[in-house]
């Protein structure tokens, strides 16, 4: 059988045919039942497409090509399908999608929030990422040196919008921009052409592909790696079918290096014209992944060290700390000089910054205390020694000192040193961290200590950055591996045996189990330091539950247990924080699935007048009294121990426990040993944004 394409645009919708006799519908009625798979092949898809070529290119005729189409017409042959193309700008095609009224939408990233929404397919078409330009001849080399640009960005796209999108950034580094939106990415280099924008963000595909028409910089800035796939109404008719049916001949195709796949990949991406910067993949990725793994451990013991310091001192900031790739990813951008002194190895970090001050560059320095003693001037020795030993000795926990050190031009200027102690569990001295100051230029008479109030204002904005540059800086790396063992995965690279496969599959595992722990560090940490942004708009309360127990099923799906929703009122709805009782919701679902081996797992909710009570309940292990009171304490787990069953932070319910206490409710716990555990979480209906 063939497949039929043809194009629709919004209010040229097709005419209903003439209503069959009743002879005709039992012959389909019987047709139907004996074989379903034959009724789909018979169907007309609507496919939702916009302009984002190479990907997806609308031509003036309304000729649909590119990767996408040539890849799902292929397909549609294959199955006897007709597809109807249905044309739109990427916001009018996603509105559609919402509504239902296509079957299916081509290249839409898988992210987090669009999971919730919508319904993806399992094989990933293509790895995309974002990049940005500058109207020439504009340089830009790094985020912070976009504060105050025109940024003309696609309106709804996800290096727009999501998590690690460009308005995220913006916002996590406090660059001060003004966003643009376009309709596509066309517009947004042709504001750049016409002077009405000084920069642009674009996917990397697109950027490549058309740089060369236009008056553009491309800039080294790239960020958010995603996967491309297919996206479906969650509640489609055709959704289920049209996803195993895609994703079977998509993994089909995968596996023949000479299938329509590669060869749409070849003629749409790697042999169109480009311009003479002509893009290869960095010749650090192979051996960047062949240590990936060892990558892998360093970054799982680092966050170790930090569970470990949190548990001791209940501060998240504190705990990132510990680590000295922390501290020097923190502290980009800010005016102090940070030191880090290992007391139990000696080694002493010093920042770019901490050097800088000094005429150096941090690798012109050993990492030793004695570096920082042969630069203090000799007659302030004793007084800088004096205050190290007072730390030392017990006597104070933290000391402020003021001396002069040898700048590289062979001057003296005056240094002002903050430091504290940090000790192990059992009270030894381990670490002295602080920074230095230049106050050489202040007039000492000014001093007292006006800097009282800037000190105190400096704090505030290092513990903000702090959290920002963690955000971004932890996450970055995390998902450049993701995403590039991902390209090797759709084998863009080349052919993979079977054990480099397996291989880089258990890579891709491992980093986005320590992206999940880091994710969940940094929420804890927001929500202990206040940042944790919440907007309160009304919303169906029944929608979100099923929506999310949909999002839990894969969960469920690799064990023997029914997930279900048990009791929900139809036309309840809340004013609250949407996305965060959403989140409370999947948290508890996890857990139940993950301590149930085998039964059930369920949701129900009940209202009075003033409260709303969510219930997740299961038949799992159930957990003892005694264990009840650490259900809620950070990386706290009813199994701790070398002999540990179930995997897991311990950061979830407490999560939990902080993100209801601030939409003004509460949670509670019953469970008996053998017998399950039921959650309940109580979220007043009326909930105002806090003062």
């Amino acid at each position: 059988m063939g497949s039929s394409c043809r194009i629709s645009h919004p209010g040229n919708q097709p005419g209903r045919a003439p209503p069959f006799n009743r002879s005709v519908v039992l012959c389909l009625l019987v047709f139907l039942l004996g074989s379903f798979h034959v009724t789909i092949l018979s169907q007309t898809i609507r496919v939702g497409v916009y302009h984002n070529p190479p990907k997806v290119a609308v031509e003036d005729a309304d000729v649909v090509s590119g990767l996408y189409p040539e890849l799902l017409e292929y397909i549609a042959t294959e199955e006897g399908w007709t597809l109807e193309y249905v044309l739109g700008s990427w916001s009018e095609s996603m509105a559609r999608l919402d509504r239902g009224e296509i079957d299916l939408m081509v290249d839409v990233a898988y992210t987090v929030p669009r999971r919730t929404l919508y319904a993806f397919n399992e094989e990933t078409v293509l790895v995309n990422w974002g990049t940005v330009y500058t109207r020439a001849p504009l340089k830009v080399l790094s985020l912070p040196e976009m504060a105050g640009l025109r940024i003309a960005v696609m309106r709804g796209s996800t290096h727009t919008e999501d998590p690690g999108g460009i308005r995220d950034l913006a916002q996590r580094f406090g660059i001060d921009c003004t966003f643009l939106e376009m309709d596509d990415y066309e517009e947004v280099f042709q504001a750049l052409d016409a002077g009405d924008a000084d920069a642009g963000v674009v996917n990397r595909v697109f950027g490549l592909m058309f740089e060369a028409e236009h008056e553009v910089e491309r800039t080294p800035i790239v960020f958010n790696p995603i996967e491309l796939r297919f996206a479906f109404p969650p509640d489609g008719p055709l959704t289920p079918l049209l996803i195993e049916r895609i994703d079977t001949e998509i993994a089909s195709l995968k596996g023949d290096a000479d299938s329509i796949y590669y060869r749409a990949l070849k003629e749409n991406l790697l042999d169109r014209p480009r311009t003479e910067t002509i893009f290869r993949w960095p010749a650090w990725i192979p051996p960047s992944l062949a240590s990936a793994g060892v990558l892998i451990l360093i970054l799982v013991v680092a966050i170790l060290v930090i569970r470990r310091e949190i548990r001791q001192r209940a501060k998240a900031e504190e705990a990132h700390r510990r680590s000295e790739e922390r501290f020097k990813l923190a502290m980009k951008g800010a005016s102090d000089g940070l030191w880090d002194w290992n007391l139990v190895t000696g080694e002493v970090y010093y920042s770019p910054r901490w050097a800088y001050m000094l005429g150096y560059d941090t690798e012109e320095l050993e990492p030793t205390v004695e570096t920082f003693r042969r630069l203090v001037h000799p007659d302030d020795l004793d007084q800088v020694r004096a205050a190290e030993a007072s730390c030392l000795s017990g006597r104070t926990d933290r000391y402020q000192t003021e001396f002069r050190m040898l700048h590289r031009d062979s001057i003296y200027i005056t240094i002002l040193s903050r430091a504290f102690l940090v000790r192990d569990e059992a009270g030894n001295p381990i670490r002295i961290t602080g920074t230095h100051v230049d106050i050489s230029e202040r007039e000492y008479a000014a001093e007292t200590l006006k800097e009282a109030k800037e000190r105190a204002e400096a704090a505030d904005r290092i513990k903000s950055a702090f959290l920002a540059t963690m955000s971004h800086e932890l996450r970055t790396p995390l998902n450049s591996i993701i995403g590039f063992t991902g390209i090797l995965l759709q084998r863009l690279a080349g052919p993979l045996t079977e054990e480099q496969v397996k291989q880089l599959g258990m890579v891709q595992t491992s980093a986005r189990q320590l992206l999940d722990l880091i994710n969940d560090i940094l929420d804890i940490s927001k929500i202990e330091a206040g940042q944790l942004e919440m907007t309160f708009k009304p919303f169906g309360l029944c929608d979100l539950i099923r929506e999310t127990v949909d999002a839990a099923r894969p969960l469920a799906g690799t064990k023997a247990v029914e997930l279900f929703v048990k009791a929900v009122p139809d036309d309840c709805v809340i004013q609250s924080d949407r996305r965060r009782v959403g989140q409370i919701v999947m948290n508890l679902l996890s857990n139940a699935v993950k301590f149930t081996e085998e039964g059930s797992v369920w949701v129900s909710c009940i209202e009075d007048s003033a409260d709303v009570f969510i219930s997740v309940g299961d038949t799992g292990i159930g957990i003892d009294a005694e264990d009840l009171g650490k259900l809620f304490v950070p990386f706290q787990q009813v199994d701790n121990g070398l002999t540990r069953k179930y995997e897991g932070t311990g950061l979830g319910l407490s999560i939990c426990k902080r993100l209801s206490e601030a939409l003004g409710g509460s949670i509670d716990v019953e469970s008996e040993p053998g017998h399950g555990s039921l959650f309940t979480v109580r979220i007043p209906k009326e909930s105002e944004v806090p003062a």
